[in-house]
């Protein structure tokens, strides 16, 4: 077998995970894996306009060891990275690099990453120059000693090794056979608790199910309500909260949800590295007296902000509440929308003030139902409060929407093959926050 770097660097993070990708066991790439390779290739070619096209993709091989390196100028190895700094593992990348090139005689001076400038703002054509960044890191590479004793451990495993459940499983990447691994451990596992540090401690200790957890076990809020809802089998309410964000809430109120796309290299003018672009919205309008209206937008093409801005401008109106799921994420869209286009910063800024977060009620955990598994998210929250849920259509999360969108502009084709999909998916997101609203008035009742 020949040791590549993907193959080290699959190591680092499981054996189990080496193994699989050695034997070409792994489970086939997803649509995110495709996105996210794509982006990195969109970035290699801008980087490219930069330097002789013979310092690229350069490959030394010696003793079973092989690495193709992304750039080498004379003595000065580079690696091409889509992110928008250094990361900690990008480090052990270029060191097993620098190991490998150096045993087969050359000697490598400098090493650097080659970055995103998450600052760089697109006007007119990309302007290859700007869009990177570019950081020293010899003396880090330099400090990585364990190279060889690494490869040792490589080369003693022959059989396909257990499942090791760790932190590992979620960096530096999700793991492609957590969700398998994973699902050996029990229904109520201590994965499922809040307080991250003390779940790793009781899984290090054997302790995999909530109900094995020691009685002295110091919990804390949140994860108390997780036990005793098992313990109790049904659901934690807490109607005094529960009734105090209902009864703040101003009508009419709009349930409104952003779907963005982001892309490595900015597709439009005024746009940044992995700036999150609006395309679609989603809005029902519920009057006080339980009368809904649905109003939605998609743009399928050039950029969307401009007509996205001006239905949304109208949509909104000027008074009510705004009530979004996780306002963090909508009111972060808004503002970066306002540095766009100055010339809205007056309604948006109006309309920002007007948002309130419907995740306030599940996020401290004033309502919580077993089935959610310890999240707060609305894909737990919608099946647990409502008994309905994503499952009949065929995009079913925010992230395979936002894929899905971004390669409409590449084969332009697939826009009314997905129209349809995206207005289905978005239209869920606000319509269930009104039928979870509906279902706590009634508890509260």
């Amino acid at each position: 077998m020949t040791l590549t770097k993907s193959l080290y660097l699959s190591f680092l993070q499981c054996p189990l995970l080496f193994y699989l990708s050695s034997h070409k066991q792994l489970p086939s790439s997803t649509l995110s894996d495709q996105h996210k390779q794509d982006q990195g290739y969109a970035f290699e070619e801008q980087v490219k306009k930069l330097y002789p096209a013979d310092c690229f993709q350069q490959t030394f091989q010696t003793d079973d060891l092989m690495v193709r390196a992304d750039l080498l100028v004379d003595n000065d190895l580079y690696e091409i990275k889509s992110t928008t700094s250094v990361k900690p593992h990008h480090i052990p990348d270029l060191a097993f690099q620098k190991h490998v090139i150096e045993k087969t005689g050359k000697k490598i001076n400098k090493c650097f990453i080659i970055h995103l400038n998450k600052e760089y703002i697109k006007q007119g054509e990309i302007e290859p120059e700007k869009l990177i960044r570019i950081e020293e890191v010899t003396e880090k590479v330099n400090l990585i000693d364990n190279i060889e004793e690494n490869i040792k451990l490589i080369q003693k495993i022959t059989t396909k090794p257990k499942p090791n459940i760790s932190k590992g499983c979620n960096k530096p990447y999700i793991c492609p056979l957590k969700k398998d691994c994973w699902s050996t451990l029990p229904e109520n596992n201590v994965l499922t608790l809040t307080n991250w540090r003390l779940y790793w401690k009781l899984l290090e200790e054997g302790i995999e199910d909530i109900s094995n957890i020691p009685n002295e076990t110091k919990l804390n809020i949140k994860d108390n309500i997780i036990v005793n809802s098992i313990k109790e089998n049904k659901p934690h309410i807490d109607k005094e909260n529960i009734k105090e964000f209902l009864n703040k809430l101003t009508y009419p109120l709009y349930h409104f949800d952003f779907e963005t796309f982001d892309t490595a290299v900015p597709l439009f003018n005024k746009s940044r590295p992995y700036q999150k672009i609006p395309f679609q919205y989603s809005l029902h309008i519920e009057q006080d007296n339980g009368k809904t209206e649905h109003k939605e937008f998609l743009s399928l093409g050039n950029d969307p902000r401009p007509d996205l801005l001006k239905q949304m401008k109208h949509d909104l109106q000027t008074k009510g509440d705004i009530v979004v799921y996780n306002k963090s994420f909508e009111i972060s869209v808004m503002k970066k929308l306002i540095i766009d286009f100055p010339e809205e910063k007056e309604w948006l800024s109006e309309a920002i003030e007007r948002v309130v977060d419907l995740a306030d009620v599940f996020r401290p955990f004033y309502y919580y139902n077993k089935s959610q598994k310890g999240s707060y998210s609305i894909k737990k929250i919608l099946p647990a409060v409502t008994g309905k849920d994503y499952s009949h259509l065929e995009i079913s999360n925010g992230a395979e929407a936002s894929i899905k969108y971004f390669y409409t502009y590449i084969e332009p084709k697939l826009k009314e093959d997905i129209k349809e999909d995206l207005l289905k998916y978005c239209k869920l997101d606000t319509e269930g926050m009104v039928w979870i609203m509906g279902e706590l008035r009634k508890i509260c009742k």
